[in-house]
């Protein structure tokens, strides 16, 4: 399969910068794991800043430590990390309080923050909220947080379908705006990035998935635009490598039902139908797996386990090091400015592995 991409919006930002004035082909994020305190957020976050890593994103996940009150803490003890939550919903929070959370760990971080904004996952699901018209209102959001952060010397009046917010003034702002991205798993979503974001993160993508998101962002700016080479385009991929294979193997195989939900759209990108319709009858065996942290899927093959994890996830001992740099330069090709990699077991240990290897290769 080919994985390469000529589009525009791929050729624009094919190198961008990092910050140091060092054009990189594509920037280095991590996903801290869920459910840390506040004191392992900074740890964590000091530790991504010396080995050169550009962000630190956390999950908004249910009964985690609030998101931004942890990076609000990490952001007084750094100077250069960027920083965000990942993904907050208007559903879930109104903008506006959206906007003064954000807002305040921008201040806080000297103008480090940024914001993945969605439609709403599991914590809506928990709250018992059924969303309707999750487009218009990320839509609202979005515009609203760029308002917000533009309201020092003039109040803003916002007047949505779904969401009214009346004499908003952040007379108290001092930095530069935080960057704004849409989490995007679809082409709807992706198109409205395009056209009203700083950028948008998808999750889970594999290099030809990539590769059509980016071809749409491209496709939904109006005709005859230059494409902005500002747009950013990241991807959450998950990182399993260990000194041990089979440590990573192993990490890799108790989480794998979590890589896009095992969905028939990612699993199309490298599977038959066939095969596709196999792994959604197993259903229940991966997720098992995952609940009991076992890694073992009776009655599934493991040439097609091993499938998965080579496709879905960066996965591996130190001496695979040089393949997943090639793999990880295919999603640079394919469009993305930045990448997102998401730590698991000791988060520790994979940031210094992608400071010692990866941000170097990818500068």
């Amino acid at each position: 399969m080919n994985r390469r991409n000529n589009s525009p919006m791929a050729a624009s930002v094919a190198a961008a910068g990092n910050g140091s004035g060092i054009m990189a082909l594509m920037q280095v994020d991590v996903f801290i794991p869920p459910g840390l305190s506040a004191q392992q957020t900074i740890e964590l976050g000091r530790l991504a800043e010396r080995n050169g890593i550009r962000a630190l994103w956390c999950y908004n996940y249910i009964a985690d430590p609030d998101p931004f009150i942890n990076l609000s803490w990490l952001a007084r003890e750094t100077q250069r990390l960027r920083m965000g939550p990942v993904a907050i919903s208007p559903f879930q929070m109104h903008p506006l309080i959206m906007a003064n959370s954000l807002l305040t760990l921008n201040e806080l971080s000297g103008g480090r923050a940024e914001i993945v904004v969605g439609g709403g996952g599991a914590v809506m699901t928990a709250m018992g909220l059924q969303p309707k018209r999750k487009l218009r209102a990320v839509r609202e959001c979005v515009e609203f947080l760029r308002a917000a952060a533009d309201s020092k010397e003039q109040a803003v009046n916002y007047s949505g379908q779904l969401y009214t917010v009346r004499n908003y003034r952040a007379e108290w702002l001092t930095q530069p705006p935080p960057a704004l991205l849409i989490g995007a798993n679809g082409p709807q979503m992706a198109s409205l990035a395009a056209r009203i974001a700083d950028g948008m993160m998808m999750s889970d993508f594999t290099v030809p998935m990539v590769e059509e998101m980016a071809r749409i962002a491209s496709d939904a700016r109006a005709p005859g635009d230059a494409v902005a080479p500002a747009f950013r385009i990241s991807n959450f991929f998950a990182w399993h490598v260990k000194a041990d294979r089979a440590q990573a193997r192993d990490e890799a195989r108790r989480y794998l039902v979590l890589r896009g939900i095992l969905q028939p759209q990612y699993l199309l990108s490298f599977l038959s139908q066939e095969e596709t319709d196999f792994v959604q009858q197993r259903m229940p065996v991966f997720w098992q797996a995952w609940r009991q942290q076992t890694g073992e899927f009776p009655g599934v093959p493991d040439e097609l386990i091993d499938r998965l994890i080579d496709n879905l996830t960066l996965t591996g001992d130190l001496s695979d090091i040089d393949r997943l740099i090639g793999e990880l330069r295919r999603f640079a090709a394919a469009g993305l400015t930045e990448i997102a990699l998401g730590l698991h077991d000791d988060p520790a240990e994979g940031i210094r592995q992608i400071g010692r290897h990866i941000v170097p290769a990818l500068q």
